[in-house]
């Protein structure tokens, strides 16, 4: 009987390590597993909405466990995030004088900053171009009605400003300006929709389905243009820095660089 009794406990512990196991192999006990549910928030620049899309789509398909909330806004909006709130996972501006500035101000991981690709901005015009416009200088000529972005909100509106004081066509220019925008996406708007002749968008822009057939496009030379760099980087308030990590090596890796090439930017 003693015999029968020790071969029941050898069964029974046989079961229970078997059982044990299963349940760390199949993520029950484990806090790192796989299959947990994990969470990031990212602060994207507006103009990069839909490579942003499609790269957090494909991240998906390789960490399905890791859910991506994305807030896509102008980068002067987004570093008020940073700088307000004090939240946010991964920073992803459309320029890098904002990364700058969130190092800077402690915001951002240092060592983690990667540079991404370069964002080139380029003139657009009414499809048929009506009011001949072939240059920078023509922005300020007289019955040309423009929309540019507000100069301490999108990152295009910064740049615009420094390209168009490096051209020393402020007053001209100024004079056109009918509307100004907090995002890079409603330049686009207001030109498709005719309330402008012409506005100032990054080039990537000008192959999305909004603009097709719609406009034109009128390339900046290389001596008068400014363009900017596109870093991406991990926030000081990570709250899940593994997953954040792996996003970011996603977005910087071959793979995600084919995504970036795909809706028209330059990789570096």
């Amino acid at each position: 009987m003693r015999k029968n009794s020790k071969i029941i406990v050898l069964i029974i512990s046989i079961v229970a390590i078997a059982t044990i196991g299963g349940l760390y192999l199949t993520g029950t006990f484990n806090s790192g597993s796989s299959n947990e549910e994990r969470s990031i928030d990212i602060l994207v620049g507006a103009g990069f909405s839909k490579v942003g899309a499609e790269l957090i789509s494909e991240f998906n398909k390789k960490y399905p466990n890791i859910k991506v909330n994305a807030k896509y806004g102008g980068s002067g909006e987004l570093f008020a995030t940073l700088e307000t709130q004090k939240s946010g996972d991964v920073f992803l501006p459309a320029d890098y004088t904002y990364m700058e500035d969130a190092i800077k101000n402690n915001y951002i991981k240092n060592d983690t900053v990667k540079n991404i690709t370069k964002n080139v901005p380029v003139i657009i015009v009414e499809k048929g171009n009506p009011k001949n416009i072939s240059s920078l200088k023509d922005l300020g000529k007289s019955g040309v009605k423009i929309g540019i972005g507000e100069a301490d909100g999108p990152a295009i509106g910064k740049t615009s400003a420094k390209i168009i004081e490096k051209n020393n066509l402020t007053e001209s220019v100024k004079e056109n300006v009918v509307v100004k925008s907090t995002t890079v996406n409603q330049l686009l708007t207001y030109l498709v929709t005719g309330q402008v002749d012409a506005t100032i968008i990054w080039e990537d822009m000008t192959v999305w389905e909004e603009g097709s057939g719609k406009i034109e496009v009128i390339k900046i030379p290389e001596d008068e243009n400014i363009e900017s760099t596109v870093p991406v980087g991990i926030t000081s308030f990570v709250k899940d820095e593994d997953a954040a990590s792996k996003f970011e090596e996603f977005v910087t890796s071959e793979e995600g660089k084919k995504i970036w090439e795909k809706w028209g930017f330059k990789i570096q």
